[in-house]
């Protein structure tokens, strides 16, 4: 019996931040893998998360799971404004306490930041201040931008982050976040992000290939963590399974594997994790953590059924 299948479907084709391709994106039909998972395992307990969307789109995936989502902001367990819908049937779920926890919470030291963080001079002369803004410690509080596009936006260290981008960043690179630090213009540096996502530091900085280790980019780093969950959400909303022992997790799109770090922070044993995900170097940051997850590869040609035998 599967205990838990775990799925965070491709959000490009969904996003606010995106075209809004909806389910004619080829990376949003595989929504409905997840679907034809979750009616042939049957699974004890189910979590799918996706991003905020336009409600014609959210009650379809309402209507094939049964369930209605539950909005949660990673803002609340994090520094970063991050708000995803979960639909799942795990009973009895509150929102998460806030744990107030903002950009300058989470910051490396002077010493740890590397020069090429730091946005060169080009940059610098783009910088178009916003006069008046008014700091909410809750959100990200835009301070200046580089240019029109969103990725290029200066944050308020005193506020939250934005939404890491899964596409790796911005005009100057990075994380979709840039601030003011010590008077200088900046990227988050990968360890900055991994800690928006509550994931321990350098989590993504090695990964297993092979049976060998090799260190993972920065360009990597950001895309993976861009495309990751924030832990302790998943973790707050894993907490409410009764069992604290689960047999076997299926988990589809797995990516870096977030959903292993949530089920340890939610106290959960499982005793074997599968996992569906192409991006080779997602595998390998997962295998070099998580060395026992039997990959299953593309989730579009699972048999699920053979599976089950």
């Amino acid at each position: 019996m599967i205990d838990l299948l775990l799925g965070g479907s491709p959000c490009q084709g969904f996003s606010f931040a995106g075209k809004q391709l909806n389910f004619s994106d080829p990376r949003s039909k595989l929504f409905f893998d997840y679907v034809k998972a979750l009616e042939i395992l049957k699974p004890k307990y189910f979590l799918l998360e996706n991003v905020k969307m336009k409600k014609e789109y959210e009650d379809i995936i309402t209507q094939h799971l049964g369930v209605k989502p539950i909005k949660i902001n990673s803002g609340l367990v994090s520094a970063q404004d991050r708000k995803r819908l979960y639909w799942t049937n795990i009973p009895g779920i509150q929102q998460p306490k806030n744990m107030h926890i903002y950009l300058k919470d989470i910051l490396e030291t002077e010493t740890t930041v590397t020069k090429d963080m730091v946005l060169e001079k080009k940059y610098l002369e783009r910088y178009q201040p916003i006069k008046n803004y008014k700091l909410n410690q809750e959100k990200s509080c835009v301070i200046g931008t580089l240019s029109k596009y969103q990725g290029d936006r200066v944050f308020d260290v005193n506020g939250k982050g934005s939404s890491l981008c899964a596409n790796g960043g911005n005009n100057a690179g990075g994380s979709c976040n840039i601030i003011w630090d010590n008077n200088e213009l900046r990227k988050l540096t990968p360890v900055e992000c991994e800690r928006l996502q509550t994931l321990p530091d350098n989590y993504t900085a090695i990964g297993v290939i092979d049976g060998k280790e090799i260190p993972i980019s920065n360009a990597q780093r950001y895309k993976m963590l861009g495309e990751g969950w924030t832990v302790d959400v998943i973790a707050h909303i894993l907490s409410f399974i009764p069992e604290k022992y689960l047999h076997t997790v299926v988990s589809l799109f797995d990516g870096i594997s977030c959903g292993q770090v949530a089920l340890e922070r939610a106290g959960k044993v499982y005793n074997q994790y599968y996992a569906s995900e192409i991006d080779k170097y997602a595998i390998a940051v997962t295998q070099k953590n998580y060395p026992h997850t039997i990959q299953l590869g593309d989730v579009t040609k699972i048999d699920w059924n053979a599976f089950l035998v």
